[in-house]
């Protein structure tokens, strides 16, 4: 019998593996199959599956019972990157991106609900964005904020 800890991660590895939270998807779905030596597929196929079938309608992807801004930001941008990254579901990227257009709303957020983290993961997964040549904005006033934070993180 296995411990709990194996059963997740058969469940991951074998893509039995369910959540409803968007963020686990997004980053699990950029790993690329470790076993196949340059394959080009996805380690992590379910998540990929996942993501193309919990777009929400206005084009995000996080919770569809609760809403804050920078949960729906950052699990949109990796969504896509995560489609982007294997060219999969140009549709549903260009909603996202879409979506993503709404990012000044994060200036209108306390900071008390940033998810764990924010200021440090959602710079990282611009800059996958971007090298991907995904358009997003290098000089808003909202980025810089983030931008300084985590520069302040990093420091510490």
């Amino acid at each position: 019998m296995l411990n709990p800890l194996d059963q997740r991660w058969f469940r991951w590895r074998t893509g039995r593996y369910q959540s409803r939270h968007t963020t686990p998807h997004g980053w699990l779905a950029l790993v690329e199959d470790i076993e196949g030596e340059g394959s080009g597929l996805p380690q992590f196929p379910f998540s990929l599956d996942w993501i193309a079938n919990n777009q929400l309608p206005d084009g995000s992807w996080g919770d569809s019972e609760s809403f804050t801004s920078p949960d729906r930001i950052i699990n949109t941008i990796a969504c896509v990157v995560a489609l982007k990254s294997w060219n999969v579901h140009p549709g549903k990227c260009e909603n996202g991106m879409a979506y993503f257009k709404n990012i000044s709303n994060l200036r209108n957020e306390n900071a008390v609900h940033m998810p764990f983290g924010f200021e440090v993961a959602f710079p990282s997964i611009l800059e996958l964005a971007r090298s991907l040549n995904l358009e997003v904005p290098d000089d808003c006033p909202v980025l810089n904020e983030i931008y300084a934070m985590r520069n302040i993180k990093l420091e510490k």
